[in-house]
């Protein structure tokens, strides 16, 4: 969205969408390896102080906002690499369809998040 406005302009529209938003969320639709149903995964991102920072930098970098957002889990965030490996736990998804989901850089900590619901799960 930033990229739409000239150059000059790209400082202030920065400033002002980090002054301005407050919540963002994101949802995709798969479909269960069960029953092949629609099953939503959300992915929430709650603008703080370090998201907004983020967002006013000059080199704008998405992977420092997902990097926020897993971090801040406790205020609301849920990552989208969460969700699917959420759902992977519960046996809603099949490993191939999130890996379809992340970026191949991302597998590691999909396999990480998956391993700790599990343990989760067994307590």
């Amino acid at each position: 969205m930033i990229n739409f406005y000239e150059i000059r302009d790209q400082t202030n529209v920065k400033n002002l969408i980090s002054a301005l938003l407050k919540l963002v969320v994101s949802q995709r639709l798969l479909k269960s390896q069960e029953t092949g149903e629609l099953i939503l995964v959300p992915e929430v991102m709650v603008v703080d102080n370090v998201i907004a920072a983020c967002i006013r930098k000059e080199k704008f970098s998405v992977s420092e906002i997902e990097d926020a957002i897993q971090g801040n889990s406790d205020k609301g965030c849920v990552a989208l690499i969460y969700s699917l490996a959420k759902l992977y736990v519960e046996g809603k998804l099949s490993l191939e369809q999130i890996k379809t989901q992340v970026e191949e850089k991302n597998y590691e900590t999909l396999n990480r998040m998956i391993m700790q619901l599990n343990l989760r799960k067994k307590h």
